[in-house]
């Protein structure tokens, strides 16, 4: 799968012209506020724009910035505009530059010019041509699943939407309804099995993430169901299950060629979980998808690692890429962290998922202190 360029300049902390390369698998991490959601965000932008349509007198489109489809609620063009930030009094007073996205050469600005009013609908400029060629890179199938999915609920309605899992994996239960019968290709079966349904894969990969898990979708009512969990509803399962299950059925049904954006795969997951989950992401990544993950868990990064140097797959380290992003006294530093085919990382930089060493150095530096005041003391 080749590359996507995805450029942004002057929105919200991107200052400057940055770019940052999707590769099959593609992990966004660091500390919060430094720019990861942003990278997400532009691209639920570009895929709103790829859906709309150009005005006949102008090259102008009118873009909805709160949108309950993709979870958006970005405000107004001042909330979305790049600020400096050198100190407060500039922050408060800069004036900002036109935003602008690049995918693969296709174009997407959002000019000051045209958006003097505070508004949440605001206007993009771009061409038929850009338009065609993000329709062509994200209208495959595009799936993006948000940090807040739904909490376990007692019963499910059911919907029209069955095809995909939406934003907060909501109508979960409806698409695992819907392709409960299909086959399997073996590239995500759990164990590259042939000729094996689509559910039974499903169950494999809940009980490798959920050991001694089984899941059940019972009717409930004529326009309800319920999701159960051993014989148990959803609400007396916790949060693990129903926050992990749209990720699995969504790396399961969006197709070759697709893109499946997911924020924080690890939330509720204990840390083994967190590594297997990681290691579904990457094999459903060598599979065709084009998997983007925003991620505070090196369970996760070490889980796909651990599938890549498995060498199960065609897929190598070269299929994926690492951003690390730092605030550094106020100033935001972007790492492209490489690996090789042992699964060695290129960098492992301050606060890159070195808690572990930092808390470990202090509870010793604490207890040496202890223990030389101590002895001063006898």
């Amino acid at each position: 799968m080749n590359k996507l360029n995805l450029n942004i300049d002057g929105f919200k902390c991107f200052k400057e012209d940055t770019l940052f390369e999707l590769n099959n698998i593609t992990l966004l991490t660091g500390s919060n506020s430094v720019g990861k959601s942003s990278v997400v965000q532009s691209l639920l932008l570009l895929k709103k724009i790829s859906q709309g349509s150009l005005s006949d007198t102008d090259a102008l489109m009118e873009l909805e910035l709160n949108d309950e489809e993709y979870a958006l609620n970005l405000g107004t063009y001042d909330d979305i505009k790049n600020k400096s930030n050198d100190d407060y009094e500039d922050f408060m007073n800069s004036d900002s530059k036109d935003i602008k996205f690049v995918l693969n050469g296709a174009v997407a600005s959002i000019k000051i010019q045209d958006n003097l009013e505070a508004s949440n609908r605001i206007q993009v400029s771009t061409d038929e041509q850009s338009l065609s060629r993000m329709k062509t890179h994200l209208d495959c199938c595009f799936v993006y699943l948000n940090a807040e999915r739904q909490a376990p609920r007692y019963e499910y309605k059911n919907t029209d939407n069955n095809e995909y899992c939406d934003c907060h994996g909501r109508n979960t239960g409806d698409v695992i309804q819907k392709h409960e019968k299909d086959d399997c290709a073996p590239i995500r079966s759990f164990d590259f099995a042939k000729g094996k349904k689509w559910k039974v894969e499903l169950d494999k990969w809940i009980a490798y993430i959920f050991p001694g898990i089984m899941l059940q979708i019972a009717p409930s009512t004529t326009d309800s169901y319920q999701v159960k969990v051993l014989g148990n509803a959803a609400p007396n399962v916790g949060f693990g299950i129903t926050y992990a299950l749209p990720i699995l059925v969504s790396g399961l049904t969006v197709p070759q060629g697709g893109m499946l954006v997911v924020e924080n795969p690890e939330a509720h997951l204990h840390a083994k979980a967190q590594s297997n989950m990681g290691y579904f992401l990457a094999r459903m990544a060598a599979a065709g998808v084009r998997v983007i993950i925003e991620t505070h868990s090196e369970h996760i990064v070490n889980g796909i690692r651990r599938m890549i140097v498995q060498k199960q797959t065609e897929m190598s380290a070269e299929d994926i890429t690492i951003y690390f992003f730092q605030d550094k006294n106020g100033h935001k530093k972007i790492m492209d962290i490489g690996m090789d085919g042992k699964g060695n990382l290129s960098a492992f930089p301050e606060d890159f998922f070195d808690q572990v060493r930092q808390d470990t150095l202090s509870i010793l530096r604490i207890d040496r202190m202890k223990q030389k005041t101590n002895d001063e003391e006898r």
